[in-house]
């Protein structure tokens, strides 16, 4: 048997070569600059790498288990029988199996554990070195990083001894083997020469077990015929394997035309590594509940990954450009999103980034008076200058000024702080306020080890779940009347107006404006007025403290904007605008501050139209477009009450028997 210890020279950051020393005789290892990108222990041995030699690859596997700190034993080998070349070999850790006991005066202390770690490697068909089997788990303690001065190559035939002026140096190459899926499931492609790196490292397909490429297109294939509004692309890479795929179904496609001004793009499940590489599109109906836009698999995050599924998604809704689109933190989508929706207002997820806030501080001293510090900065502070003065407080007077997190968010402040994004419209999706998150739309659907056929199955479950949610409110809010607290005119007419959720909201704001008791004028400039508005505000220990908010009033231009910019936000009046108008006499509230989108009405008002002018009448496509979005309109409207059913399926029903004489005229 032979066995290893193990030598050379740490890599360190920044370096990719790391070179070995037996006897004169160089290894180094060539694994490109990016291969170790963030990242300082060795890359961990995968089925389907493949080596240019049996050297290659035993190299490999002693660097690896250097970084984690075991030796290494050839537990087997096989030699062809009449060239006595080898074709196969396995590699363990050097605590497998158990020693034979052997009747001697002096036994040695048994180090053997029985350890299951190992790989089996095999000669295949390009002539290279491929990994067939991985077993990554120890079952005991590792040491620590192993530095010695022995190594044995190959098939255990020592080297000669070489001067270091005629070293011998030689490059270890890794490839990765290009199987469709793991087991098997696909062919194997050699990609000749050249080098590919590990698919973690740099993602150019999905990772998919056995069986998923074959769910996934049976799945595109079944909704595509069942519905034929339903849009998918998929997007292969230069093998012909499965790198992005995206799709929309006929009804996510409509609520974009409604719903498609603010959108929250998720990529929750791809960024924290889950079994599914998921992502999605989610806005906000009229309820405030959310609504699914398009959703799909990528292979990493990466900026082609993104863009190719941005570009595709914006084909898929004729050109629709969201106003607002909020994200995660991140740089690869931040400059995927400047290329694709240059007009478009980029924002982080506060709630995001709120969340983030324990793992990234929660091991500084004082950690509790950080985050209290930092939630006061973020969600009380009304004017840039006060955010500001109140973020250097902080940072000064805990030390944390040098502190690598708090620095880049503060260099990233204009994307997620409320107090830079006042003049920037979120329809109640900003998540602006302590405690409002983000929820991933297949929360409850979809787990860290939930596997892409699974996801599958339950998909459809998730959307009819989230439609009849709709529906139900729906049917609430055009039947039922809210009952009035204050009984003003603004709580009045909105009553009949917004739907049942929306309508909540915006009474509370009714209720709350008896907290503020005192409107009184600071500034006159011709027509335009600006009040303060003092308000009894509830802080720690449920003790009320006042609060100034300045009120801008235009009486000509029926114009009206409060500091803490409520409208923008969420989409409705705050009770310091509330209070301006009401103490200018105003009894009205100005049309414009009436979203359409929040009425209980607005899919029969606003029917999205994407295509511009009169259809072609020689373009069929145009045809079915047109013609779909007619009838999915009459499905929508249909489903509100039984009589509305029986209405809509007798209208098809002559609509389809009037249709059939036509093509009896031509016959």
């Amino acid at each position: 048997m032979e066995e290893a210890s193990l030598c050379g020279e740490q890599v360190t950051d920044g370096e990719c070569d790391e070179v070995q020393k037996e006897d004169g005789v160089l290894t180094k290892l060539d694994c490109q600059n990016d291969f170790f990108e963030g990242r300082k222990e060795f890359v961990a041995p995968a089925v389907g790498m493949e080596f240019e030699s049996y050297d290659d690859a035993y190299n490999y596997y002693i660097c690896y288990a250097k970084e984690v700190g075991f030796r290494v034993r050839v537990k087997n080998s096989w030699f062809k029988r009449n060239s006595r070349e080898k074709y196969g070999a396995v590699l363990c850790c050097s605590s497998q199996g158990f020693k034979r006991v052997k009747h001697v005066n002096h036994l040695r202390k048994e180090t053997r554990t029985g350890c299951p770690a190992m790989i089996t490697m095999r000669l295949v068909d390009t002539q290279r070195w491929r990994v067939l089997e991985v077993t990554l788990e120890h079952n005991h303690l590792l040491g620590a990083k192993i530095y010695k001065s022995i190594k044995k190559m190959g098939s255990g035939a020592k080297r000669k001894s070489l001067s270091g002026s005629h070293a011998e140096v030689q490059t270890v190459k890794l490839y990765r083997a290009l199987v469709i899926d793991k087991g098997g499931n696909g062919s194997s492609i050699s990609s000749g020469a050249r080098e590919v790196r590990i698919l973690a490292d740099l993602p150019n397909r999905l990772n998919l077990k056995k069986g998923d490429s074959q769910a996934i297109y049976n799945y595109l294939c079944r909704m595509q015929l069942t519905n034929p509004n339903f849009f998918y692309l998929m997007d292969f890479n230069d093998e012909g394997h499965l790198r992005n795929a995206l799709w929309v179904d006929a009804r996510s496609r409509a609520a974009c035309g409604y719903f498609g001004d603010v959108i929250y793009f998720d990529n929750t499940y791809l960024s924290n590594k889950y079994e599914i590489p998921l992502v999605t599109f989610v806005g906000m109906n009229h309820h405030g509940q959310s609504v699914l836009l398009g959703c799909g698999l990528l292979a990493g995050e990466t900026i082609e990954s993104y863009v190719w599924f941005f570009r595709k998604w914006v084909t898929c809704m004729s050109g629709c450009s969201p106003h607002t689109i909020i994200t995660d933190r991140c740089r690869v989508l931040q400059s995927a999103i400047t290329e694709v929706f240059p007009r478009s207002h980029h924002c982080f997820g506060l709630s995001l980034i709120m969340k983030k806030v324990p793992e990234k501080l929660g091991g500084l001293c004082n950690y509790d008076a950080i985050r209290k510090a930092l939630t006061k900065t973020v969600s009380e502070t009304l004017k840039v200058i006060e955010f500001e003065a109140a973020w250097g407080f902080m940072v000064q007077r805990f030390g944390v000024s040098d502190h690598e997190w708090l620095h880049s968010l503060y260099e990233d402040r204009v994307h997620w702080a409320p107090v830079y994004l006042k003049d920037t419209f979120f329809a109640g999706m900003s998540a602006a306020r302590p405690g409002e998150t983000f929820s991933p739309f297949f929360d409850r659907y979809v787990h860290k080890q939930t596997p892409l056929k699974e996801f599958l199955d339950k998909y459809e479950l998730a959307l009819q779940k989230k439609y009849k949610e709709e529906s139900v409110a729906d049917i609430e809010s055009r039947s039922s009347s809210p009952s009035l607290k204050k009984r003003c005119s603004f709580e009045l007419r909105l009553s009949k107006l917004y739907t049942k959720e929306i309508f909540t909201k915006f009474q509370f704001e009714v209720e709350e404006m008896y907290s503020c008791f005192s409107t009184t004028q600071l500034h006159v400039d011709g027509p335009v007025i600006i009040f303060l508005v003092k308000e009894r505000v509830l802080s720690e220990g449920n003790r009320r403290e006042i609060r100034d908010f300045e009120v801008l009033y235009n009486r000509t231009a029926g114009e009206v904007r409060c500091i803490c910019s409520c409208f923008n936000f969420y989409g409705y009046l705050c009770r310091h605008a509330l209070c301006v108008l009401n103490f200018n006499g105003v009894e009205e509230i100005p049309s414009k501050y009436i979203l359409s989108r929040w009425k209980k009405d607005y899919k029969r008002l606003h029917v999205p139209d994407h295509c511009s002018g009169v259809v072609d009448g020689s373009d069929r496509v145009q045809w079915f477009n047109q013609l779909y979005r007619s009838a999915l309109q009459v499905v929508e409207e249909g489903t509100t009450s039984l009589d509305h059913y029986n209405v809509a399926l007798q209208a098809f029903e002559e609509s389809l028997s009037r249709v059939h004489d036509v093509e009896q005229r031509y016959e």
